[in-house]
Protein backbone atom coordinates (compact mmCIF):
# COMPACT_ATOMS: atom_id res chain seq x y z
CA UNK A 1 0.00 0.00 0.00
CA UNK A 2 1.25 3.41 -0.81
CA UNK A 3 0.11 6.23 1.31
CA UNK A 4 1.09 10.17 1.17
CA UNK A 5 1.44 11.77 4.23
CA UNK A 6 1.27 15.51 3.98
CA UNK A 7 2.30 17.29 7.22
CA UNK A 8 5.15 20.40 7.73
CA UNK A 9 6.28 19.13 10.93
CA UNK A 10 8.93 16.47 10.28
CA UNK A 11 8.76 14.86 13.62
CA UNK A 12 5.33 14.12 12.96
CA UNK A 13 5.80 12.83 9.35
CA UNK A 14 8.25 10.78 11.00
CA UNK A 15 5.86 9.10 13.66
CA UNK A 16 3.82 8.73 10.71
CA UNK A 17 6.16 6.94 9.19
CA UNK A 18 7.05 4.83 11.54
CA UNK A 19 3.28 4.02 12.09
CA UNK A 20 2.69 2.82 8.75
CA UNK A 21 5.82 0.31 8.42
CA UNK A 22 5.56 -1.94 5.85
CA UNK A 23 3.86 0.14 3.34
CA UNK A 24 5.33 2.66 0.81
CA UNK A 25 4.73 6.08 2.43
CA UNK A 26 5.64 9.28 0.27
CA UNK A 27 6.02 12.33 2.00
CA UNK A 28 5.04 16.37 1.55
CA UNK A 29 5.64 19.60 3.65
CA UNK A 30 2.69 21.61 2.72
CA UNK A 31 -0.55 21.15 0.84
CA UNK A 32 0.85 21.85 -2.43
CA UNK A 33 3.81 19.79 -2.59
CA UNK A 34 0.90 17.28 -1.67
CA UNK A 35 -0.80 18.12 -4.69
CA UNK A 36 2.12 17.96 -6.91
CA UNK A 37 2.65 14.76 -5.87
CA UNK A 38 -0.99 13.29 -6.45
CA UNK A 39 -0.35 14.65 -9.94
CA UNK A 40 2.28 12.54 -10.64
CA UNK A 41 1.89 9.73 -8.52
CA UNK A 42 -0.83 6.98 -7.79
CA UNK A 43 -1.39 6.84 -3.78
CA UNK A 44 -3.84 4.42 -1.83
CA UNK A 45 -4.74 6.97 1.54
CA UNK A 46 -3.94 10.57 1.99
CA UNK A 47 -2.95 11.56 5.58
CA UNK A 48 -3.32 15.35 5.82
CA UNK A 49 -2.27 17.61 8.71
CA UNK A 50 -4.41 20.65 9.01
CA UNK A 51 -2.24 23.54 9.70
CA UNK A 52 0.31 23.42 6.83
CA UNK A 53 1.97 26.15 4.84
CA UNK A 54 1.01 26.99 1.31
CA UNK A 55 -2.62 25.24 1.37
CA UNK A 56 -4.29 23.89 4.79
CA UNK A 57 -5.38 20.45 4.76
CA UNK A 58 -8.82 21.81 4.53
CA UNK A 59 -8.18 23.92 1.15
CA UNK A 60 -6.15 20.22 -0.33
CA UNK A 61 -9.32 17.71 1.11
CA UNK A 62 -11.75 20.07 -1.09
CA UNK A 63 -9.50 20.30 -4.44
CA UNK A 64 -9.49 16.50 -4.28
CA UNK A 65 -12.75 16.06 -3.76
CA UNK A 66 -13.07 18.09 -7.03
CA UNK A 67 -10.70 15.78 -8.88
CA UNK A 68 -12.01 13.41 -10.86
CA UNK A 69 -9.11 11.55 -10.59
CA UNK A 70 -8.67 11.40 -7.11
CA UNK A 71 -12.38 12.15 -5.91
CA UNK A 72 -12.45 8.33 -4.41
CA UNK A 73 -8.84 8.39 -2.46
CA UNK A 74 -9.62 7.67 0.98
CA UNK A 75 -8.35 11.11 3.42
CA UNK A 76 -7.57 11.30 6.60
CA UNK A 77 -6.86 14.15 8.67
CA UNK A 78 -3.96 14.31 11.07
CA UNK A 79 -4.52 17.44 13.40
CA UNK A 80 -4.24 18.83 16.68
CA UNK A 81 -7.47 20.96 16.44
CA UNK A 82 -9.43 18.96 18.43
CA UNK A 83 -13.02 21.35 18.37
CA UNK A 84 -15.83 19.96 16.89
CA UNK A 85 -16.16 22.95 14.35
CA UNK A 86 -13.09 21.58 13.07
CA UNK A 87 -14.40 18.15 13.04
CA UNK A 88 -17.13 19.42 11.42
CA UNK A 89 -15.24 21.69 8.57
CA UNK A 90 -12.99 18.34 7.57
CA UNK A 91 -16.64 16.23 7.14
CA UNK A 92 -17.63 19.08 5.12
CA UNK A 93 -14.57 19.07 2.96
CA UNK A 94 -14.35 15.45 2.31
CA UNK A 95 -12.34 13.98 4.34
CA UNK A 96 -12.91 10.28 5.55
CA UNK A 97 -11.20 10.18 9.26
CA UNK A 98 -10.46 13.06 11.78
CA UNK A 99 -7.18 11.96 14.33
CA UNK A 100 -6.20 14.16 16.80
CA UNK A 101 -2.29 15.13 17.58
CA UNK A 102 -1.19 13.45 20.02
CA UNK A 103 -1.68 10.28 18.45
CA UNK A 104 -1.67 6.36 18.89
CA UNK A 105 0.18 5.16 15.70
CA UNK A 106 -1.11 1.82 16.36
CA UNK A 107 -5.05 3.33 16.05
CA UNK A 108 -3.38 5.83 12.70
CA UNK A 109 -2.40 2.12 11.13
CA UNK A 110 -5.42 0.69 11.87
CA UNK A 111 -7.43 3.75 10.53
CA UNK A 112 -5.30 3.66 7.24
CA UNK A 113 -5.95 -0.07 6.50
CA UNK A 114 -9.82 -0.16 7.66
CA UNK A 115 -10.42 2.90 4.76
CA UNK A 116 -8.26 1.39 2.45
CA UNK A 117 -10.26 -1.69 2.47
CA UNK A 118 -13.61 -0.07 2.11
CA UNK A 119 -15.33 0.94 -1.00
CA UNK A 120 -15.83 4.85 -1.68
CA UNK A 121 -19.51 3.99 -1.12
CA UNK A 122 -18.94 2.42 2.29
CA UNK A 123 -16.28 5.48 2.63
CA UNK A 124 -19.55 8.09 1.90
CA UNK A 125 -21.50 6.29 4.11
CA UNK A 126 -19.23 6.59 7.17
CA UNK A 127 -18.44 10.55 6.26
CA UNK A 128 -22.02 11.28 6.57
CA UNK A 129 -22.79 9.11 9.66
CA UNK A 130 -19.56 11.07 11.24
CA UNK A 131 -20.37 14.61 10.28
CA UNK A 132 -23.48 13.96 11.73
CA UNK A 133 -22.17 12.91 15.17
CA UNK A 134 -20.14 15.87 14.88
CA UNK A 135 -23.03 18.21 14.35
CA UNK A 136 -24.60 16.94 16.98
CA UNK A 137 -22.06 17.15 19.35
CA UNK A 138 -20.97 20.73 18.20
CA UNK A 139 -25.54 21.25 19.16
CA UNK A 140 -25.07 20.24 22.60
CA UNK A 141 -21.81 22.09 23.17
CA UNK A 142 -23.56 25.19 22.33
CA UNK A 143 -27.08 24.58 24.12
CA UNK A 144 -24.70 23.25 27.20
CA UNK A 145 -21.38 24.41 27.16
CA UNK A 146 -17.73 22.12 26.86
Amino acid sequence: MRVLVADDQDEVRLVVVAALAGMEVLEARDGREALALLSSTTVDVLVLDVMMPTLDGFQVVELVRHDERLRTLPVVMLTAKASETDHVRAFLAGADAYVIKPFEPDDLLLIVCDLSARSPEQRAQLRRAELARARLLMQVEDSFGP
